[in-house]
């Protein structure tokens, strides 16, 4: 009986998962400190903004510890949610926020080429040579 294949991860989708990580961590942080900044005349978009962003950040390290582990399913929320980052980053160009924006689209761009990449892909979907029986 053949030994089962073993896939190894790709250095590039270890960044990704970094990245990805990061982006979860400074998400959570956000809506903490969002909890603190709650005032009684905005409590509902203060609460809401606030779990949205503690969802969110757990839906990032979820998908980035997926990625590490070499889950399929983890390589489609990510790639949604740095889509999603992208032109958000955009939208703070210019002002006291460039740098804001430039640390997103970087973070966001290096995320998806990484994740995207020719070797993260086999390692996600390593199917089974044919003939393996399997």
């Amino acid at each position: 009986m053949p030994a089962p294949q073993t896939t190894v991860r790709p250095p590039q989708l270890t960044v990704a998962a970094a990245l990805a990580a990061v982006e979860g961590l400074v998400a959570f942080a956000y809506g903490v400190v969002e909890i603190g900044q709650v005032r009684i005349f905005r409590a509902v978009v203060g609460v809401g903004v606030s779990i949205t962003m503690i969802a969110f950040a757990v839906l990032l390290l979820v998908a980035a510890r997926a990625l590490l582990r070499l889950r399929r399913w983890a390589r489609g929320p990510v790639v949604a949610i740095q889509l999603i980052l992208l032109p958000v980053g955009w939208s703070f160009r210019g002002g006291t926020t460039t740098g804001v924006a430039v640390a997103m689209i970087a973070v966001a761009a290096i995320t998806l080429v990484t994740v995207l990449h020719p070797r993260s892909t086999r390692a996600l979907v390593a199917e089974p040579e044919p003939g393996d029986g399997s």
